[in-house]
């Protein structure tokens, strides 16, 4: 947690959050991502780790978190010795995917800042993931409740729901520290 915090006032708009997201959030995260033991699962700003531990609690196929920052990186790999750490963007999933040998990802979990993003940058982002994502491929991500109504969550909302058929939002972990709910986006377009 202090880890978390001290990477955030070094970086703010790199980690994206006070706090790192607590187990309730992570498991309704997970929960919604709806993991089968063949999925190959993308993990994307794992920060200090809890969807990370969420996921390893289950099976899975072919695994990746993906962590850019260096210290946070480190914690992951000391953590989860078994889990593949990339020290890498999102921008960079083709590129890692390619490395692994893999052509598509089933599930994308995300704890990526978003909301503090400009459009260009959430473009790129998506363009990445979609790239990726298997034509019947999921991916999760969480909003801060409080921040529903603002006009950069509406936003985020509206590209959401221009890039994927299907986008819902499960009920709030309230327990979350802040509250928080996830978006479950399915059927990318193409």
């Amino acid at each position: 947690m202090l880890n978390f915090l001290g990477q955030f006032l070094r970086d703010p708009t790199g980690v994206g959050a006070v706090a790192a997201s607590g187990p309730v959030l992570a498991k309704l995260e997970v929960d919604a991502a709806g993991i089968l033991p063949d999925h190959v699962v993308v993990e994307l700003g794992a920060g200090d780790g809890p969807m990370t531990a969420e996921i390893v609690k289950r099976p899975h196929g072919p695994f990746v978190s993906l962590e850019p920052n260096a210290v946070l990186a480190e914690s992951l790999r000391v953590r989860f010795p078994d889990v593949r750490v990339e020290e890498r963007y999102a921008q960079d999933l083709p590129a890692i995917l390619a490395d692994m040998g893999v052509d598509k990802a089933d599930r994308v979990v995300s704890s990526l800042p978003w909301a503090i993003w400009d459009a260009d940058l959430q473009g790129e982002v998506f363009d990445a993931i979609l790239e990726v994502l298997a034509p019947d491929g999921r991916m999760v991500t969480f909003s801060y409740l409080h921040a529903k109504p603002l006009p950069a969550a509406r936003r985020f909302k509206a590209a959401l729901e221009a890039r994927f058929e299907s986008v819902t939002m499960t009920s709030a972990a309230w327990r979350n520290v802040p509250p928080a709910f996830v978006f479950v986006c399915d059927k990318p377009r193409v």
